[in-house]
């Protein structure tokens, strides 16, 4: 399907794997240029090639986001190589994993600056540009801990949560000027951490991969993975026109796994 983003230019958070590189790839699909932002150069180096060989421009930027310098060195680089932002895909890891009492108050700072305060400063600082041009999309990858709270998943309930708050907040004042903003909430994917997992798995048991596989999506509901260009295609739906009024929403691909009503 053609979501008319030829020439579109996006910024998309932890894109060199996984979820954020599957973004981006669908993105690039549709002729969007591409802002890779993510810690790691080699898996960067390699991205930047595979989206280039798609055949659009792509601007590979080696970044720490849970730092203000470099959210800011993300915009600024940004505007200098294409002169506009037109999509902001927020996408960090996950928060340290653990329960109330097992989490330091060290712990709490990095999820703030990883998660929470990453997200507002990349919209803050996307915005102005976004307004200019009467258009924008901004879409922020969450998780299913915003709908249904984990409890050895705190620091993602919390923060999390909170850019769900956040963006519901913007999104009536956003909407009158052209610019949409919305949360997605992903299941259980196969990107490359998870099959390192269950290669893991499958070394300390005994078992071969596809063993381990099969064990483990036995309980989902659609007995299997999903696969990262499902969440990759739903982006650039919600990057479309075609989406121009939905905003505010938080909208779950998790394959029913979420027992939230809502």
């Amino acid at each position: 399907m053609n979501f008319e983003l030829k020439d579109r230019i996006a910024i998309v958070g932890g894109s060199s794997k996984g979820l954020g590189k599957a973004c981006a790839i669908s993105l690039a699909k549709e002729g969007a240029k591409i802002v890779l932002c993510a810690n790691d150069s080699a898996s960067l180096e390699k991205t930047k090639q595979e989206i280039e060989a798609i055949g659009v421009s792509v601007l590979a930027l080696l970044v720490d986001m849970s730092l203000e310098i470099d959210n800011e060195r993300i915009i600024k680089e940004t505007i200098l190589e294409f002169g506009r932002i037109d999509i902001l895909i927020n996408n960090s890891g996950g928060p340290k994993p653990g329960s109330f009492y097992d989490i330091s108050n060290n712990d709490w700072d990095d999820a703030y600056n990883s998660v929470l305060k990453y997200n507002v400063r990349m919209i803050k600082g996307c915005l102005p540009y976004m307004e200019k041009l009467g258009w924008g999309r901004i879409i922020n990858i969450t998780s299913l801990a915003v709908k249904e709270p984990a409890k050895t998943l705190v620091l993602s309930n919390v923060f999390r949560a909170g850019v769900v708050s956040l963006a519901k907040s913007l999104s009536k004042d956003l909407i009158s000027k052209g610019i949409t903003i919305n949360n997605i909430c992903p299941g259980a994917f196969k990107t490359d951490r998870a099959k390192e997992l269950m290669q893991k798995r499958a070394d300390e048991s005994g078992s071969t991969v596809d063993e381990i596989e099969e064990q483990t999506v036995r309980n989902f509901p659609q007995k299997r993975y999903q696969h990262p260009e499902e969440l990759g295609d739903l982006v650039c739906f919600l990057a479309s026109e075609r989406a121009a009024a939905i905003t505010g929403t938080t909208i779950q691909i998790d394959g029913g796994i979420s027992n939230s009503l809502l």
